[in-house]
Order: C-alpha cells, then sequence, then structure tokens
C-alpha cells in the first residue's frame, strides 16, 4: 500500500492525473531520481504442533489352585483373579506464531514521460557464529518429541545485519533498463556499476500541450477571505475549524471562503455544523446543547 502512496502522493499530487501503466523498458531511459522512502513489511509464520497421548497401565495376578489325588489318578483345579489399572495423559495441539519483519527500501526515478516505482528488499542475516548456534538448537529440537519453537525464536533474536540496497541521492542521475519486474539496473553516466533493483510499477506523464488553455469566463467558486465572528451561549468555549484549534469564544477569525468544518466544545458539550463561508463579515452563534431533562 505505501508504494502507491509514495507513487501518487509524493508525485503525481503536482501533476494532472494520468492513467494507463507504462511498459517496461528495456532499451535505457535517462532518469532522474526524484523520491525514496522505506517501510519494515511483517511476515508472519505458524508453527504447528501436534498433540500426544500416552497410556499407562499397570495390575497384578493372583492365582490359587488344588490337586486332588486318587490313587494312581489325581486332578488339579484352580482359579486366577487379574487386576488391571490403566490412565491417559493427553497433551493438547498448540501453534506458535512468529512475526518476522523485511526492510523494503522505494527508489521513485522520472523520465521525460514516465515515471518509475522500483524497490530492493533487505533481510536480516545471522552471523556466522549465529548460523552454527541455530543448527545446534535445531538439530536438538528436531531430536526431540515436543516441537516448542526454540529454533524460530532463537533465529528471530540472532545477532546479524541487513543485507545491502544500494542507496541513491535525490537528483541523481541513472540510465534505467527494465528487463523483468526483478530485474531493472539503474547505471550511473559517470561510469560506476550497474544497481539492480525490482521493477513495480509506472506511471505515465501528462503530455504538455503547446498553448495554455483559454481562460473561463464563468466563476468556479468563491475566493478571498471572510472574517467570522463566532460566540457561543457558554463564553469560553473551544473553537475547532477543520480539525484545528482556533481560540476560545468569543473570537474574530479570518477564513478562506469556502466550505467549512466548525465544532465549539465546552465542559462536556458540543456544538458541530458544516458552514458555507462567503466573503465580507459574518457572524457564528453556537446553541450549546441543554444537559437538563
Amino acid at each position: 500500500m505505501l508504494r502507491h502512496v509514495i507513487l501518487t502522493c509524493l508525485l503525481l499530487m503536482p501533476l494532472s492525473r494520468a492513467t494507463g501503466q507504462v511498459q517496461p523498458n528495456k532499451d535505457g531511459v535517462a532518469v532522474e531520481v526524484v523520491a525514496t522512502a522505506s517501510e519494515y513489511v511483517p511476515r508472519s509464520t505458524t508453527v504447528s504442533h501436534s498433540g500426544h497421548s500416552y497410556t499407562n497401565c499397570f495390575g497384578n495376578t493372583s492365582y490359587f489352585g488344588q490337586f486332588h489325588s486318587y490313587g494312581d489318578f489325581g486332578s488339579f483345579s484352580g482359579t486366577a483373579d487379574t487386576n488391571t489399572h490403566c490412565s491417559t495423559t493427553f497433551s493438547p495441539h498448540t501453534e506458535t506464531t512468529l512475526t518476522t519483519y523485511r526492510r523494503v527500501n522505494y527508489t521513485i526515478a522520472k523520465s521525460d514521460k514516465a515515471l518509475y516505482l522500483l524497490s530492493c528488499t533487505q533481510t536480516w542475516k545471522p552471523t556466522a557464529k549465529e548460523r552454527v548456534l541455530l543448527g545446534i538448537v535445531g538439530a536438538a529440537e528436531a531430536g526431540s518429541d515436543n516441537n516448542s519453537g526454540a529454533t524460530d525464536r532463537a533465529a528471530a533474536n540472532a545477532k546479524g545485519k541487513w543485507s545491502e540496497c544500494p542507496a541513491f541521492g535525490i537528483g541523481a542521475q541513472y540510465t534505467l533498463t527494465v528487463r523483468n519486474t526483478s530485474d531493472a539496473r539503474l547505471e550511473s553516466g559517470l561510469g560506476g556499476t550497474s544497481q539492480q533493483l525490482e521493477y513495480l510499477t509506472s506511471a505515465p506523464l501528462p503530455v504538455p500541450t503547446s498553448q495554455p488553455p483559454p481562460a473561463s469566463t464563468q466563476s468556479v467558486g468563491p475566493s478571498g477571505d471572510a472574517r467570522v465572528h463566532i460566540t457561543s451561549t457558554l463564553s469560553g468555549g473551544e473553537i475547532y475549524i477543520d480539525g484545528k484549534f482556533f481560540g476560545n469564544t468569543p473570537s474574530d477569525i479570518t477564513l478562506d471562503v469556502g466550505e467549512h468544518f466548525v465544532k465549539i466544545t465546552i465542559g462536556g458539550k458540543e456544538w458541530s455544523r458544516s458552514v458555507q463561508i462567503t466573503s465580507g463579515e459574518i457572524s457564528l452563534h453556537a446553541e450549546m446543547p441543554s444537559t437538563e431533562k
């Protein structure tokens, strides 16, 4: 979302709106860097840990027998009693969510016909010592039955540094070559190295006209200032106009002619109106609401 705000708000506001999408330029075009910005983009990873159940049984068996003898013959009889007890322990299913961040750097370049939005994404790289420790933690966790997410937490807290992204100065001149969405090259005319970026989007600039547009003979709207005297039934009310504080009632305030949103508050009471201000001197009185029932 930020990339569209950068492209439209920072650069297209002084210009008339343009529609359509500029196609990537594979032949190279002269551009000037006109704006840069950066943002941190979150990325969440959810690790699921399956539940387990353990059953433990114990018991005993008692046996009682009798032997009967009849001369050369005999018989044997007996009874057995078995007592068994089992118990089951459950470990519920759990989930661990880890949020990591990427730092995205935006560069806006301007040619004589279009604006180009480019980016470079930085990722966090742990040091060599941290990578060894992460390998040990991961191996230990892989050998256990309970995945506690220790590897993910260790990775999030690991010491390291951001991967490199090129830096561009405002007003610097380059030649832009866009091969595909992941390969846009900015090459300095001073013989510097070619910097690789990602191509995100572009917008055409309005084509200048040779003659100025004819002046309109009709009024396009009110102009000038107006002096507004603002009062309220309870003096000392705070005056807010278009969300900005302008003092307390009664007050004389100079406003641009046009529509304004006026709000007056005092003692927990509020009065607000959308008012069309005309030129000259006008009075505005706020009848504060009564709290009596």
